[in-house]
This record gives structure tokens, sequence and C-alpha cells, in this order.
């Protein structure tokens, strides 16, 4: 029982901070091709105690982020900042060829371009997610569920690409309940739904999605970047990436040189 809560916890936490994804610490503890098998039928007894160990893990992130937002703003956006650079090669890591094709480059492409300059245009005002509204929480809630199980792919990098991430952390830490339900509905419907179609999808073209997800996070880095970099900045972010890498470095598989 005491194991099952620490792994739920670490998957919690994983949830939280956008460099770490839930699938790849599933992946590393051992379980994650029979816990998509007991997700798609539904089975969930036998993750009850795991569950609440999440849920413990998220709560502890999200109020530990929150606090450390609003009193360490630089220091907290530029690690965010590093761990979602860091995470970057896992999305695009050993499934792919040490030569990608032309079409997941420009997907690649594509996603940078789309995020940087619409998703995180700071002046833009008309948008289909009205920022911090309740569509937009509903919307957020679905992607980043659907795609916190595909191993590499941080459900909370989902957010900040859709530039939701400190919305939903101060949601959570000062009980708007309302936008709170508006996510977790959106958070069962991605989780029940449409993680079944991405997940087949990503098995057809992983090397794509992957790619395309991977532009899109590097898109992303936009809303973290601060006015003026300094070095706090700069050792923050580098702390960032060295703690993905650190527990992610099991999953990184180097090309075998020939």
């Amino acid at each position: 029982m005491i194991l099952q809560l620490l792994k739920g916890t670490f998957i919690g936490l994983a949830l939280i901070l956008p460099g770490l994804s839930a699938g790849t610490v599933i992946l590393i503890l051992g379980f994650y091709r029979q816990f998509l098998e007991d997700v798609s039928t539904l089975n969930f007894k036998p993750y009850l105690i795991l569950f609440g160990g999440v849920a413990a893990g998220g709560l502890l992130g999200v109020f530990t982020i929150s606090y450390l937002l609003e009193h360490f703003s630089v220091m907290i956006t530029s690690f965010l900042l590093g761990m979602l650079l860091a995470s970057v090669p896992m999305v695009i890591n050993s499934r792919h060829s040490p030569s990608p094709l032309l079409r997941p480059l420009i997907l690649c492409l594509l996603g940078f371009l789309f995020t940087w300059f619409y998703l995180c245009e700071p002046a833009r005002t008309f948008t289909i997610l009205p920022p911090g509204g309740f569509f937009h929480f509903f919307i957020g809630g679905t992607l980043a569920s659907a795609t916190m199980l595909l191993p590499g792919v941080s459900g909370s990098a989902v957010l900040i690409i859709l530039n939701l991430y400190e919305d939903v952390i101060l949601a959570i830490s000062t009980w708007q309940w309302l936008k709170m339900a508006f996510f977790t509905g959106g958070f069962f419907v991605g989780f029940f739904i449409l993680a079944r179609l991405i997940s087949a999808l990503y098995r057809r073209y992983s090397t794509e999605i992957s790619f395309l997800l991977a532009g899109m996070i590097i898109g992303s880095i936009r809303v973290l970047l601060p006015e003026e970099p300094s070095i706090t900045f700069f050792i923050f972010a580098a702390l960032g990436v060295v703690t993905v890498l650190y527990f992610t470095r099991s999953q990184i598989r180097l090309p075998k040189k020939n």
C-alpha cells in the first residue's frame, strides 16, 4: 500500500511539472502497458490507492508551485522553461531514426510557428480559446489528460502551450470551484475518450505527432521568457534541464554507432 502511494505521489508531481511526463514515469515504474490496457477497459480497481497518491502528489505540487510562483516568479518560470526544453529529446526520442524525414521536420516547424506566433502571442485579442474562460479550462483539461499518457509528453506542457498553466495552478490553489469543475470535466473527457484515439494515432504516426508536439513545446517557451534575461534566469533554467535529464536518463537512448 505504501509503495503504491509513493508511486502515485511521484506520478502526481509529474503531472504538475511540465518537463516530466506522467506516461514516462509510469513507464519507468514498470506497469505502463498493463495500465493502458486497464484504462481502456475501465478497470480502475487495482489503482485506487495509486490514484490517492496521484491526488496527494498533484495537490502538493500545485500548492508548492503556486507559492513559489508568487514569491519567486523569475526563478520558477526559468526552472520550468529549462524543464520544457529538456523534455523535447524525450518526445522525439527512441522510436525514430537518427535521420528524420522531411515531413516530420516540417510539422515540427509548423508546430513551433503556430504556438510561438498564435497561441502564445500576448497581444492577440481574438481567439477561439478566451484566456482563462471556462471553455479554455475545459479544452485545457481535455488535451492535457488525453496526451499525458504518451511517454515523453507532459500534460502540463500542453497547458503551457495553451497559455493556461498559471491559470490552472491559481484556480486550484485558491479553490475556484467552477473553473476546477470545467477543467475536471475536460480531464475526464480527454482521459476516457480522446486518450484512446490519440494513442491509436500515436502508434500509427508516432514520428509525425512527436515532431509536431516537440515544435509546439519549443514554441511555448515564449510565455516563460523574461523581459530581461539575467544570471538567475540562466542558472535556474539550467537546473530545470538537469532535473529532467536526471529523472529521465534511463529513457534516453542515443543512436548506436556503426
